[in-house]
């Protein structure tokens, strides 16, 4: 093959290479003995140019449109072809069809006949636009960053960035103008070219209209007005248009100018011209774009500089005004010099002349002993280097000022010790800042009650005042009843303000010995000491809950809200920090559990109850672990067709030891600790493959409702665990129905709508759980995309004895009926109440009247029962 590359006897390819090369973007060629070509073929060729190719029968650079024909380069090409050598990406510049400048790589290899002779050349063509000028950019940008790196001015760097522009990429001249704010004009700083016919014309134009205004006729002057990059192709076309607007030598073509920006404002223009025609290039644009932002970073610098300098004087001239005081002391230390500007003496209330013939330590300290003055002392004495000696005093007006001093000693030209000199700083201000953050640091930020750190303080402090005195006192650790609901409900602004008033409210009802201080959420503490027997303790008790009670208007609504509140006696109970706040806290859980609005002092039962919640916890993470939680499901009746519309999946523990334990021991803890999700995403999956597995049975399809915890609707995986469980199980979207409460929707609303416009579009159906029991309305309600609402079973069970329930159902029926939503009673136990439901248009019920929660099993043959 390779002789037949030499001296074959037809140079060309054959019809199958030749179609090859049409699905290239480059082309082939061939040229004769004498160079002309005599093949050129190619999709790259024929996007380049018309067919046939005008090039057939012509030298390389007798093409049209050629650039820098006398370029170096060509002469060496030349030598090249003379002296039948190949040659590799010869790259040269032609102007396209489209006026567009185009870059091309050229590769060629000579063929000889069978006798050795010459016969001429062939070779491969490519457009290399792209690579060029992404080569030329970048080699722009690098030199442009380099220079300024190394400059302290524009007008110093200007010509150098101008001619690199144009020399990189063959522009002709160029100019730099800067806006000058006070002639609201521009002004020419710089200029360059590279000498070539028209350009100097262009250099010597520039220094006579060095200042244009807005009224001139000048590129430059019109890319500043309109704060945009203006790129002219033909000069001459765009002046015959607009009656010679930007007038200019005949030999100079196209033109751009480059504004460049800083806080939004033009602050200088960047000119360009070339002899050639250039259509508009995006890379160089591009490339523009980004050397006017360094240019307008680096005048920004400038200025930051300019501006630091002008501070720095300032600074100085300040520091030689310094108010500091200054003060000279003899060898004895007695002061023979103080003195400091009269504003510092009116400020601080001190007498320059009250101090001289006094020491330091003649001047009474209060933050000072004799330790601290005679350490003072023997520094002086040792002749040492001091600094920030720190003094708290009263001044000549009453105030307590610190100060901070600072000194050295002075010695003469023969060593000798002559005294001290040096400066004293007034730091009121920094240590009045520094109790405000140590006060920060040991209060509540929302409150101001001490927090947790502080009080540990203070009740470690009491402990070690009862040891020692054979005192007694009390720990109240107080739990505010129905504060989640609250904070849900009505917002964290709203929570905010029950806690600062439940915090007034406790510090009204403690004495002065007492401290109340706020550990962190709704949980309070309250230290009582001098407590001899438990019934002054139940006095204090008593009176916070009655204080706590008293109503509370929270954005616009009336709130009560009550406190359980645990009691732990020292020495009685405990006799250690950790156990009489662990204690304390026990007996507030059995408050709790007892009714809350109580009180309760700590008990073995307590601790007990207090054990059994850790255990329960502990064997609710074994639960999750071993899979010992199965699934209930409850039927919902159409009222009107009789129909069974679906299941609500309940979920169940079923404990190795303890047997079956109800949901209401066990979700609240679950929501507390987290194990909530987990779970959740358990009962969700297992739902969805047992509704799927039903139909497998031949029964109909069902809608499945499962409830959804808080903090589960709250999870960032929430989205993903709904659409993994209707995929896995192959279950319908529109089959699945969530259960959510109140609280949820109406916590965050803009959150919430997201999240239920997002499983709208999954296609599942959403419900409101036990409507009526929280702070939410129908109004509030409308804002959601909610398909069912379900009633609230505590406004069910009395019905029909109780009046007010059945009209409080009816409203919720009928307004929920007028939003177009499923209205689904819950609770439904009675034929009485099935019927007063019926009667007044409720859509469904759910309850032990018509089915109890049952397995799969029992679900199963409930469903084939009903239908027949």
């Amino acid at each position: 093959m390779k002789a037949d590359a030499q001296y074959g006897a037809s140079p060309g390819l054959d019809d199958g290479w030749l179609g090859v090369i049409d699905f290239l973007s480059d082309w082939y060629w061939e040229q004769d003995e004498n160079l002309r070509f005599t093949m050129m073929t190619g999709r790259g060729i024929r996007e380049r140019t018309s067919a046939p190719s005008p090039l057939i029968g012509k030298l390389r650079w007798e093409q049209e449109r050629i650039w820098d024909i006398n370029d170096p380069s060509w002469e060496e090409h030349k030598a090249m072809l003379h002296a039948r050598k190949p040659f590799t990406d010869f790259t040269y510049k032609i102007t396209a069809r489209n006026g567009e400048l185009r870059y091309l790589s050229i590769s060629g290899q000579p063929f000889f006949d069978k006798h050795g002779h010459f016969s001429g050349y062939r070779g491969i063509g490519r457009d290399v636009t792209r690579e060029v000028r992404a080569r030329l950019r970048r080699t722009i940008e690098h030199a442009v960053t380099q220079t300024l790196a190394t400059t302290d001015s524009i007008s110093e760097c200007a010509p150098q960035i101008i001619e690199t522009i144009c020399d990189t990429l063959g522009w002709t001249c160029g100019a730099y103008w800067e806006y000058k704010q006070k002639d609201n004009a521009l002004e020419c700083i710089e200029c360059w070219s590279n000498g070539a016919p028209g350009a100097e014309d262009f250099i010597q134009s520039r220094k006579v209209c060095a200042l244009v205004s807005q009224t001139d006729a000048n590129l430059a002057c019109a890319a500043w007005l309109k704060g945009e990059t203006i790129w002219i192709p033909d000069l001459a076309e765009q002046n015959r248009e607009a009656g010679q607007q930007f007038p200019t030598s005949g030999n100079l073509h196209s033109a751009f100018a480059l504004p460049v920006k800083a806080d939004g404002k033009v602050i200088s223009v960047l000119e360009f011209y070339s002899d050639h025609i250039h259509q508009p290039d995006t890379e160089l644009l591009e490339c523009s774009a980004f050397i006017a932002n360094q240019i307008a970073q680096f005048s920004q610098l400038i200025r930051a500089r300019e501006a630091l300098r002008q501070s720095e004087e300032r600074f100085r001239s300040l520091i030689e005004l310094s108010s500091d005081w200054v003060w000279e002391q003899d060898e004895q230390f007695r002061f023979t010099f103080f003195e400091g500007n009269k504003g510092m003496q009116e400020r601080l209330g001190i007498s320059p002349t009250s101090r001289i013939g006094l020491r330091r330590w003649d001047i009474p300290a209060l933050n000072l002993n004799e330790d601290d003055w005679e350490r003072h002392h023997a520094q002086l004495a040792r002749h040492e280097v001091f600094n920030d000696f720190i003094i708290r005093r009263t001044d000549e007006l009453g105030r307590e000022r610190w100060m901070a001093i600072s000194g050295k000693p002075v010695f003469d030209s023969n060593g000798q010790f002559k005294g001290y000199r040096g400066i004293a700083k007034d730091i009121t201000e920094r240590k009045n800042s520094e109790q405000h953050i140590q006060y920060l640091a040991t209060h509540d930020a929302l409150t101001g009650l001490p927090n947790r750190p502080m009080f540990s303080e203070l009740l470690n402090q009491a402990i070690h005042a009862a040891k020692r005195y054979e005192r007694k006192f009390a720990v109240l650790f107080i739990d505010l009843d129905r504060f989640k609901l609250i904070n849900d409900s009505l917002g964290h602004d709203a929570g905010d303000m029950l806690l600062k008033t439940a915090a007034t409210r406790l510090q009204r009802c403690i004495r002065a010995s007492d401290v109340v201080a706020r550990l962190g959420g709704d949980e309070f503490v309250v230290l009582a000491q001098g407590i001899e027997h438990e019934k002054d303790v139940e006095r204090v008790a008593d009176k916070i809950l009655k204080t706590l009670f008293k109503p509370v208007a929270l954005l616009g609504q009336e709130c009560r809200v009550t406190g359980s509140i645990g009691i732990c006696m020292y020495p009685a109970h405990a006799r250690d920090e950790q156990s009489l706040m662990k204690f304390a806290d026990a007996a507030m859980y059995q408050a709790k559990e007892a009714g809350k609005n109580q009180y309760r002092f700590y008990s073995e039962a307590a601790q007990s109850k207090s054990l059994e919640r850790m255990t329960m916890e502990s064997s609710l993470r074994r639960a999750v672990e071993r899979k010992q939680f199965f699934l209930h499901f409850q039927a919902k009746l159409d009222l009107k067709t009789r129909k069974i519309t679906g299941v609500e999946a309940l979920l169940r523990w079923q404990h190795p030891e303890l047997g079956l334990i109800s949901p209401t021991k066990f979700i609240g803890l679950a929501e507390e600790t987290g194990l909530i999700i987990p779970i959740s995403r358990w009962v969700l999956h297992t739902a969805c493959m047992q509704n799927m597995a039903w139909q497998k049975a031949g029964l109909p399809p069902l809608c499945m409702a499962v409830n959804i915890s808080a903090r589960q609707f709250e999870d960032q995986h929430f989205l993903d665990d709904i659409s993994s469980a209707l995929k896995v199980s192959g279950m319908p979207a529109h089959l699945l129905e969530l259960e959510l409460t109140e609280s949820m929707v109406i916590l965050q609303p803009e959150r919430a709508i997201g999240i239920l416009k997002e499983l709208k579009q999954l296609g599942v159906r959403l419900a409101i759980d036990d409507f009526g029991t929280g702070y939410s309305s129908l109004a509030q309600l409308k804002n959601y995309p909610i398909d069912t609402l379900k009633v609230d079973r505590s406004f069910i069970q009395d019905i029909p004895n109780n009046e007010d329930d059945k009209t409080m159902t009816r409203a919720i029926i009928s307004m929920g009926k007028s939003l177009g939503l499923t209205v689904v009673a819950e609770g439904v136990e009675t034929q009485e109440q099935q019927t007063f439901l019926r009667e007044n248009a409720c859509d469904e019920t759910q309850g032990f009247y018509f089915s109890r929660p049952v397995e799969s099993a029992g679900i199963e043959a409930l469903l084939r029962s009903h239908r027949a």
